[in-house]
């Protein structure tokens, strides 16, 4: 039986150009914006929940690139990028057949950990 929450997953099917193109990942302590680049690139912001200035704004505390190479993300590769809701995980697939790569990106819920898997 198919899972319901299933049909409000987010799904991309083209790189974004920089960070106003970002999927939101997190849990609860630890955030992440987070993007894929034409160029080959996986790139995310981290933030903590707890990382405020003192005009209230919530801080990025650093900033992640994984460069892949050769790039599956070329123009003419497809593409999809899935917030999984119930899974709380990014999955990223470009390229086809031997070539494809599914990338996934979550956050621990348990230990304040980013995983990237390839």
């Amino acid at each position: 039986m198919s899972d319901p929450l299933n049909n409000y997953n987010v799904v991309w099917t083209s790189p974004s150009v920089n960070h106003l193109g970002s999927m939101p990942i997190g849990n609860g302590d630890i955030g992440l914006n987070l993007w894929v680049e034409a160029g080959g690139d996986l790139v995310f912001y981290i933030s903590k929940t707890d990382a405020w200035n003192e005009n209230g704004s919530l801080l990025k505390l650093g900033r992640v690139r994984v460069k892949l190479s050769p790039n599956p993300f070329a123009a003419s590769s497809p593409f999809q990028q899935t917030l999984k809701l119930r899974q709380g995980e990014i999955e990223i697939r470009a390229g086809v057949g031997d070539s494809q790569v599914i990338l996934r990106v979550w956050v621990d819920a348990v230990h304040p950990v980013i995983r990237v898997e390839a």
